[in-house]
């Protein structure tokens, strides 16, 4: 028995090239040019524009940290700022707080970073670093653990001095 053949549709050919209209050619050629990765101070999307400062905070042993990074002369900088709260008290106990004092004197020679003692009897260290290109988090990151990294062991020492000797 035979059967009638299936019928098919006519083929139609596809264009070889689709055409794009204009207002995809834009975005196909702004796609084009976007530089990976992106870099994270910049105001537009894809680079362009002015920079803006990129802040974030985080704690390293307990102590709170801020780093801001802004861009001078074109090139990011990393500051980082760590503040160990108020200078023991003299009445509290004077050895403590003359501790306090001699550990920031050797810091500031030693690391390479700027501590302070503030009008306000505040502990703070501050550093800055340049940052690789392009600004990236791994960048920032890198930036922040290479000046704890200068400051640590003036950090533990500070901390162990400031707690009067109580344990981690």
């Amino acid at each position: 028995m035979l059967r009638d053949p299936v019928p098919t549709r006519p083929r139609t050919t596809m264009p070889v090239t689709a055409e794009i209209e204009p207002k995809d050619e834009s975005i196909i050629a702004t796609l084009g040019g976007l530089a990976l990765p992106l870099e994270l101070d910049r105001s537009h999307p894809f680079g362009r524009g002015a920079s803006r400062p990129v802040a974030f905070r985080f704690t390293f042993h307990e102590m709170p940290f801020s780093c801001t990074v802004e861009r001078r002369d074109g090139e990011p900088v990393l500051t980082l700022t760590g503040d160990f709260g108020a200078l023991p008290y003299t009445a509290e106990s004077p050895e403590r707080r003359q501790a306090v004092r001699s550990v920031v004197v050797a810091a500031r020679r030693r690391s390479g970073l700027e501590w302070q003692v503030t009008p306000q009897q505040q502990v703070v260290v501050r550093g800055g670093i340049p940052l690789a290109m392009p600004l990236t988090p791994v960048a920032m990151i890198v930036g922040a653990v290479t000046l704890l990294l200068r400051a640590q062991p003036f950090l533990e020492l500070l901390l162990e001095v400031m707690g009067g000797g109580a344990e981690d």
